[in-house]
């Protein structure tokens, strides 16, 4: 097994494949960050639980999410804590957004969220090379209005280092404090954490789908050798986009407040249901709307919660979730 514990970010390598490969992560985050994708990822997986990479619907990457997860869980396995949730904090994550950073980024990260006391808004995070083959695919023919997209494995938001967020200017000067650097304007959401305690990890995310396509395809093994090449690009695309086997598509619960673009899901779905069940009224649509952040400012009112409309652990709990 390789040994990925000691392996330090290469910056000036970083910035010269973050120059070669602009990727427009704006138009990224538009796409990705659909409203309609949860009903294309049920729809897609009622319809059938072996779609692919390849074969995946839709234009958002959320449909991924069962082979996203399994991916992200292999990396832990193979190099314990590569990758940590951030979603335990102050964030609201759009539906396509993996809360996963390198655990120094997070921790500078929870700095600069809680120096300027506001909720953050996350549009992407950590990018799986299932998320970047899919966008990749989408980009070599122009599928989406996805123009530019890096490669697997040579996208920044592969490094666990990397976020795209909105008012990018109102953070810039709490971000960059803490080690964060601002892309420019040729990518205005995008920042990447250049701080210390950092590795490269992306040959790791390699490897770690190659081990599991070896795991569920005895039979048609590939090399574990954390290089991106034309046999595990192949196999990638085959891939299942609920994951191999009986997968469980949780994530971190993420909190929900009002954001652009809203936030959709079941999360969502089931907040909504336990204030109508606490005879809050709302339309149970799914979607993060005005009407539902007036419904759960009327609920942590009446709960003697701190009424800011966001569902946080404290309003989960009240609400019995």
């Amino acid at each position: 097994m390789a040994d990925y514990s000691n392996l330090e970010s290469n910056l000036e390598s970083e910035q010269k494949e973050q120059a070669e490969f602009c990727e427009h992560c704006h138009q990224i985050n538009l796409i990705d960050n659909q409203l309609e994708t949860l009903i294309q990822r049920q729809q897609a997986i009622a319809k059938n639980r072996l779609t692919t990479v390849r074969q995946a619907p839709g234009c958002s990457t959320s449909v991924l999410r069962g082979l996203d997860q399994q991916l992200i869980d292999e990396m832990n396995r193979i190099a314990p804590n590569s990758l940590v949730s951030f979603a335990d904090l102050n964030v609201a994550n759009g539906p396509a957004v993996h809360p996963f950073l390198q655990a120094a980024a997070k921790q500078s990260l929870a700095r600069a969220i809680k120096a300027r006391g506001r909720t953050l808004s996350v549009n992407s995070g950590y990018r799986t090379i299932a998320q970047q083959l899919m966008l990749f695919n989408h980009g070599k023919v122009r599928r989406c209005g996805i123009g530019v997209v890096a490669p697997p494995g040579r996208s920044n938001h592969q490094s666990g280092l990397a976020l795209d967020i909105n008012d990018e200017q109102g953070w810039r000067p709490y971000l960059e404090r803490e080690g964060w650097r601002w892309f420019g304007p040729a990518d205005r959401p995008h920042f990447d954490y250049i701080g210390r305690g950092t590795r490269n990890i992306r040959p790791l995310a390699v490897k770690a789908f190659q081990r599991l396509w070896n795991q569920y395809n005895p039979d048609k093994p590939i090399a574990e050798d954390g290089i991106f090449g034309p046999n595990t690009e192949a196999r990638l695309n085959q891939a299942p986009i609920v994951g191999f086997g009986e997968t469980n598509e949780s994530l971190p619960e993420r909190r929900l407040s009002l954001t652009k673009p809203y936030l959709e899901g079941d999360d969502v779905r089931e907040v909504q249901e336990a204030l109508v069940k606490a005879t809050i009224m709302l339309e149970v649509d799914g979607v993060f709307g005005p009407a539902t952040e007036e419904a759960v400012k009327e609920f942590q009112k009446l709960k003697d919660l701190t009424v800011d409309g966001i569902v946080g652990a404290a309003t989960r709990s009240a609400l019995g979730l």
